[in-house]
């Protein structure tokens, strides 16, 4: 399974790290995911999805 959120389908974003000397090394940035369990057709089903998606989640329920 990728690291890719299935609601809001954020993944890992390349970017350069930049030295004082101004040399550029590339690297990336992850995202924040957490294992789940959410209530889905009378089962809890585990899914990984990001901090971000919680808050919507957590937002659209209460």
């Amino acid at each position: 399974m990728s690291n890719i959120c299935i609601l809001t389908k954020k993944k890992k974003k390349s970017e350069y790290k930049v030295s004082h000397s101004n040399i550029k090394s590339k690297c990336f940035k992850y995202i924040n995911f957490k294992k789940q369990k959410i209530w889905i057709n009378n089962n809890f089903k585990i899914f990984k999805i990001s901090t971000k998606s919680l808050k919507i989640i957590k937002k659209c329920i209460f």
